[in-house]
């Protein structure tokens, strides 16, 4: 590691990382794209560096890590049909869009062209659009388990396994605030700044709720409670009985 990679860089530092790896290993590329913490300024010490690749045409898609002047670097390489589907088929169905976060937020590192306009226009339009609404057997299945998680933090008397079930309970409760409002999710701390941005209260609360877990086991727990009464009252409020889960009939071995 350099003195670079264990200090915090500035942008423009990292900006000239970003240029001469492009310059010299992908100097095909019509949009070099920084996105991720440097784009937003929420950068640290141990920043990786997120950076898009446009090419005029790629085989496939591909994503690869690399070091470059001791910087950790998340390469992303697409050009525009392999990027709109896996913004359209594959990111935007399941609430998240990762790519289309990386232009929306981000900055092109080389001379803009037709291709980096088109690029720009496609997520601008996708993130404007918002993610698909949630259907309603998606709907209840959500309800149904937050509501199993309920019972489990309620019945945990082991910190460990309560702390766990938490955890996943927090993240069910923030992607549910956040799609029911129609408003793009995310993973992780984009987690949190997505629902902090949308919503800064149920943030706190459930910000809150998690620490008490783990240290005021009977306080979490009724916190936990209260918060997701809130955020299930809107979509239909708990779910237990008469919740049905058919599978596809064809999902059947054949017969010895």
């Amino acid at each position: 590691m350099t003195a670079l990679a264990n200090a915090l860089a500035t942008y423009d530092e990292i900006r000239g990382i970003a240029e001469r790896l492009v310059h010299e290993h992908y100097p095909g590329a019509v949009a070099a794209i920084i996105g991720g913490s440097f784009a937003t300024g929420r950068q640290t010490a141990s920043s990786d560096i997120d950076l898009l690749l446009l090419f005029d045409y790629v085989e496939h898609a591909w994503r690869s890590t690399i070091v470059a002047e001791g910087r950790t670097v998340e390469l992303f390489a697409h050009d525009l049909a392999t990027y709109t589907y896996f913004c359209r088929e594959f990111d935007a169905p399941s609430g998240t869009v990762p790519l289309v976060m990386m232009v929306v937020e981000g900055e092109n590192i080389v001379a803009s062209g037709e291709h980096y306009a088109r690029l720009q226009a496609l997520a601008q339009s996708i993130h404007a659009a918002g993610p698909p609404a949630l259907a309603a057997v998606d709907l209840q299945r959500r309800r149904y388990e937050i509501t199993t998680l309920l019972e489990d933090l309620a019945d945990s008397r082991h910190p460990g396994e309560a702390l766990a079930v938490a955890c996943r309970l927090y993240e069910k409760l923030a992607d549910l605030r956040l799609r029911a409002a129609g408003q793009w999710s995310g993973g992780g701390k984009h987690l949190y700044r997505r629902l902090h941005a949308f919503d800064a209260v149920v943030a706190e609360q459930l910000d809150s709720a998690l620490r008490l877990v783990a240290s005021d086991l009977e306080a979490g727990q009724q916190a936990y409670a209260q918060l997701a009464a809130s955020v299930l009252a809107p979509v239909g409020g708990p779910l237990l009985h008469g919740h049905s889960l058919p599978a596809p009939a064809h999902w059947r071995s054949p017969a010895d």
